[in-house]
């Protein structure tokens, strides 16, 4: 019985399936440096939208007071 493949073209595949094990370890590692700075970041995010409220916050109270409050 005879191989039904090339040497040559199995060599390649073999080349192929290589170079695509690498490139999806190297794919791997990026998705994870990317879930990782994420994962950093989401602390900062809330840090910046709880201060935006407390400025709100304040702005408004202000606004309110000097448009309620009569000093005499």
């Amino acid at each position: 019985m005879s191989d039904p493949i090339d040497p040559r073209d199995y060599g390649r595949l073999e080349a192929q399936v290589s170079q695509l094990i690498k490139d999806m370890d190297s794919l791997t590692a990026n998705v994870q440096a990317m879930r990782d700075l994420m994962e950093r970041s989401k602390g900062g995010w809330r840090t910046l939208v709880w201060l935006g409220g407390v400025a709100g916050s304040a702005g408004a109270a202000i606004s309110w007071a000097m448009n309620n409050v009569k000093v005499n």
